[in-house]
């Protein structure tokens, strides 16, 4: 890609400064805008340490990027690390230098690294069924509370992503995630998504709740209309006065709201306040998502409908919430005649 230009100008030069420019444009949409940018802080963060020590970031020398992990060792997470070390290989690559990483001395220390300060990831817990159940139960009658029952709800049957949920339009609109409603249910249209970066588009059925309380269809419907949201965003920001912005929710709101309802469902059933919010703590806005696949499991939904509701390419991701599901339930020690 770094001899695209070149190439095009010896080949269109009417034309070349204009397809070179499209070209680099197309190459920066190979990865995701949040891989991007955590690359660009990633490799800002390499050269502010290369300045402070007085080498070279641009090419750099192997020796000097494993003086780097190893500097930071310890103050970062390996998770980190590791991120780090592909956006200083890709900013090498883009720039058409190749970084070798390949010595004896490099493998053997970064593995050290990992093996020394190599910690599991901290899973945020999954938000199932019967606790998101009673956190609808205390959200008001209010607009803020139908917004948030409705958010709740659809995010957690469409097993949506908290920025899927939070972009969620609803009408058409080229481009735009939408939502719409239709005899058997609701129709989430994702133009874009994490897991279709080739954006191919995807569908996502939400059927109606056998529960009115809990109907993630009514529940959106019933927002829709004391909102009078026709078009543009469906879930939007509401001051401390009830009054309704035109601008959407971020996805940083979608766990907000969802920490806020498991406080209230948790005092709800007697916690102390100090409680529910340690409760709340141990939930993100990915718990809607393995929420739905591990409370499907638990009721012995088949794993290849969960695989397609969470839209994996792989089923080995789907396969990690069904293990969690039944971890008790489907046990061999709990065969053995104990």
């Amino acid at each position: 890609m770094a001899n695209l230009p070149a190439l095009v100008a010896s080949t269109l030069p009417t034309t070349a400064a204009e397809i070179a420019e499209r070209a680099a444009g197309y190459a920066a949409q190979a990865q995701s805008s949040n891989t991007r940018l955590a690359y660009a802080s990633d490799w800002s963060t390499f050269q502010a340490w290369c300045d402070q020590q007085g080498a070279v970031a641009m090419p750099a020398d192997a020796n000097v990027v494993l003086a780097f992990l190893v500097d930071t060792a310890g103050k970062v997470k390996v998770a980190t690390q590791r991120r780090r070390l592909s956006a200083i290989k890709e900013a090498h690559r883009q720039a058409g230098f190749h970084l070798d990483t390949g010595s004896a001395l490099f493998r053997d220390t970064w593995k050290g690294i990992r093996n020394a300060h190599g910690q599991p990831p901290v899973k945020k817990n999954a938000l199932l069924t019967g606790l998101l159940r009673r956190a609808l139960g205390t959200l008001p009658d209010s607009m803020a509370g139908l917004r948030d029952s409705a958010l709740l709800l659809v995010g957690f049957a469409g097993a949506l992503r908290r920025s899927e949920l939070a972009g969620l339009e609803v009408a058409p609109r080229q481009g735009a995630n939408w939502i719409e409603e239709t005899s058997e249910g609701l129709i989430v249209h994702l133009a874009t998504s994490k897991g279709d970066q080739e954006s191919k588009g995807q569908q996502v059925g939400i059927p109606y709740g056998s529960n009115p309380e809990t109907c993630p269809v009514r529940a959106l419907r019933a927002w829709l209309q004391v909102s009078g949201i026709v078009e543009g965003p469906a879930f939007r920001q509401i001051n401390r006065h009830g009054q309704m912005a035109a601008t959407a929710i971020c996805d940083h709101t979608v766990a907000l709201v969802i920490k806020r309802a498991i406080v209230a469902g948790e005092i709800a059933n007697g916690a102390t306040a100090d409680e529910a919010t340690a409760t709340a703590k141990r939930f993100a806005g990915h718990s809607l998502r393995s929420g739905l696949a591990t409370s499907a499991a638990a009721n012995d939904a088949p794993g290849h409908l969960i695989q397609r509701q969470l839209r994996h390419a792989k089923f080995d991701t789907t396969a990690g919430y069904i293990q969690q599901a039944e971890l008790h339930r489907k046990n061999a020690a709990g065969m053995a005649g104990l």
